[in-house]
């Protein structure tokens, strides 16, 4: 959470940021308390979810609430728990579910990334198929296969290596890794 929420995302920033978060709170506790403390720590997240923590626990111990924890908890899930769009999700016109396809508005090639770059990755970055013409049309190298010609070279490398490592695995090997509690 602090590295993901209060280091890369700033998630208390800005006052509507902080008032996203205000609203998880159960109604009538600590808000007008934290907005005012707020006001007078600067907008640096860490020192507000601390601040919001401090305030948080005193209030409970000063209720007796029990398991004043949890509302602490239930904002960390919702903040970092993945939504699913389930028209996305149940809709068979989106193909970005399939490597190399092409979103029908924007023109952009659905490219594999490696998991451990999806908080570097820009959706905005990826090719579109107006730019795979533009960059097939422009080459002028050796020959190699078209898409080496283009900037979906490392995306179809990637892939490779991907479905190389999946077949060398054989079936066995899959399957118990799928029915394993590693992560």
């Amino acid at each position: 959470f602090d590295e993901l929420m209060i280091s890369s995302q700033d998630f208390l920033s800005t006052p509507e940021k902080c008032n996203k978060v205000l609203v998880m709170l159960p109604p009538r506790t600590i808000q007008e308390e934290l907005t005012e403390a707020w006001k007078s720590t600067g907008s640096d997240s860490k020192t507000r979810w601390n601040t919001l923590k401090d305030t948080w626990t005193r209030y409970a111990k000063s209720k007796k609430l029990h398991n004043e924890s949890n509302v602490l908890y239930e904002i960390v899930l919702q903040l970092c728990y993945p939504r699913l769009d389930v028209n996305v999700t149940k809709g068979l016109n989106h193909l970005l579910k399939s490597p190399f396809s092409i979103h029908p508005k924007t023109g952009r090639v659905c490219v594999p990334f490696h998991a451990r770059d999806v908080d570097t990755f820009d959706p905005f970055t990826v090719p579109t198929l107006e730019d795979i013409v533009k960059e097939l049309d422009a080459y002028n190298g050796d020959e190699c296969p078209d898409y080496a010609k283009t900037s979906m070279k490392s995306s179809v490398e990637l892939f490779r290596k991907f479905a190389a490592e999946c077949h060398s695995e054989g079936p066995e090997k899959r399957e118990n890794k799928e029915n394993s509690m590693e992560w």
